[in-house]
């Protein structure tokens, strides 16, 4: 059987009365947590509104990790009135897995590393979709141990609470040291109109030692404990249609963290990044990209006794194949030896042009994108001795650039690129990567 337009046009709008609405399946979920869900049901007026609610109630359901399948069925109750019945299916009470894992690892060889994840999440705990989810994690060169609880506010169930405890170990060889973190974080995320905003606090009971013996001198005087206190806030905005190789949309991201609040940590960090995705020719096949990411953290004297600094651990780092490419991992910036020591501040641009194999729609092979690239920018530490505009004209002349071509792939929500690349522009001390560069990445 088949529609015509009009047909499916005057379906759509056709109105529609919701008398009632009756929800089978349901052992753990709370009654409250039921009616705030399917309340909007009793709120649409025609049969777009109805079916655009339906999919908006499966969607929230398996988010929040209450159910793994809603059927959503209009039931005739008279001429003028309907009844929905909705099926649910809830999650066990327990769920947990073994996978192995790959991603980008700035210290580990060719920064690709991967590793071994277990594990386990409690969904729907007390039936008000509360979340406790738990991992062990250990890769080539670092070791993670995370429990993090999260439940939504009710009666919108937008917004999130949420904390953690947490504990990491790893060797940053590429800096010279190797540290171990254990702390507890608090946080809270609110949905505003096209933005979300994130405040949380974060604990940190810090320890850094020397890798080795060939350690500079500017990590080991940093080495031992420290305790670090700091209130952080994100606002974002996203509306790319793929978070892995968006085709179109946009991404505006704006991180600030100020430490202080207890401990021997205090600064202020912010942090911008943005992205545009824009398809031509009104299909995938074509896509340009551009980037800017930029950031700056100064140490806050407004606290007492605040004479050491910024701790490398917090500082910036430039370089690497999902970084600023042609360069090596943690390649940019300022260094002692052999150790890269983060800088104050950095910036970067890039344009990525990315087209589709001639001749292939469809199929394996129309999953690997040529691509073309420009990438610029720096990373340096700032100078209190010298006006702020004699700092950006030093950070401006002294910038890296770069370019070149590639391959680039989602394999299995991974991001993994292959690049020719040449550097164009550098500095005697940078580590450079001229000529073939492998690349993994998660995200923007």
């Amino acid at each position: 059987m088949s529609f015509t337009e009009e047909e499916i046009e005057e379906f759509l709008k056709r109105p529609i009365h919701i008398s009632k609405v009756v929800v089978d399946g349901v052992s753990r979920t709370k009654d409250d947590l039921i009616k705030d869900v399917f309340t909007q049901f009793f709120n649409i007026h025609t049969c777009e509104e109805y079916l655009k609610t339906a999919q908006d109630v499966q969607t929230l359901l398996n988010g929040l990790s209450v159910t793994k399948g809603v059927q959503v069925l209009l039931d005739d109750e008279s001429d003028s009135t309907l009844s929905v019945k909705v099926n649910l299916t809830e999650r066990s009470r327990w769920s947990g897995g073994i996978k192995g894992f790959l991603g980008n690892d700035q210290d580990a060889t060719m920064g690709v590393g991967g590793g071994l994840n277990i594990n386990g999440l409690f969904p729907n705990l007390f039936g008000r979709a509360e979340k406790v989810s738990c991992c062990w994690i250990k890769a080539l060169t670092n070791h993670r141990k995370e429990l993090v609880f999260t439940k939504p506010m009710q009666p919108h169930l937008s917004s999130f609470i949420g904390g953690s405890l947490f504990n990491y170990s790893g060797n940053v060889t590429l800096s010279g040291y190797k540290e171990n973190n254990s702390g507890v974080s608090l946080d809270l995320t609110v949905p505003r109109g096209f933005f979300s905003h994130k405040v949380s606090w974060q604990g940190v009971w810090r320890r850094l030692l020397p890798f080795n013996n060939q350690t500079c001198f500017a990590v080991r005087e940093q080495a031992g404990h420290s305790l670090k206190s700091s209130l952080k806030y994100e606002l974002v905005y996203d509306d790319r249609d793929d978070f892995i190789m968006p085709s179109n949309g946009k991404l505006l991201r704006l991180s600030q963290e100020l430490a202080g609040f207890g401990g021997d940590a205090k600064f202020y960090s912010k942090q911008l990044v943005v992205q545009l995705n824009k398809s031509l020719f009104n299909d995938d096949r074509v896509v340009v990209q551009l980037g800017a990411n930029v950031g700056h953290i100064q140490p806050l004297n407004l606290f007492k006794n605040n004479s050491k600094g910024v701790s490398i651990m917090d500082k910036f780092y430039l370089g690497g194949p999902t970084s600023l490419r042609g360069f090596q991992n943690k390649g940019i910036g300022p260094r002692e030896r052999d150790n890269a020591l983060g800088a104050d501040m950095f910036w970067q641009l890039s344009a990525h042009l990315r087209l589709s194999l001639p001749g292939v729609r469809g199929g394996i092979l129309d999953k690997f994108k040529p691509q073309l690239f420009v990438n610029c920018g720096n990373a340096t530490n700032y100078s209190t001795e010298e006006p702020l505009r004699d700092n950006l004209r030093r950070n401006i002349n002294t910038m890296r650039v770069s370019y070149g071509a590639g391959i680039v792939t989602n394999f299995v929500g991974v991001k993994m690129e292959l690049n020719y690349c040449v550097p164009f522009k550098f500095q005697v001390q940078d580590k450079i990567k001229h000529g073939l560069q492998f690349g993994v990445s998660v995200g923007d």
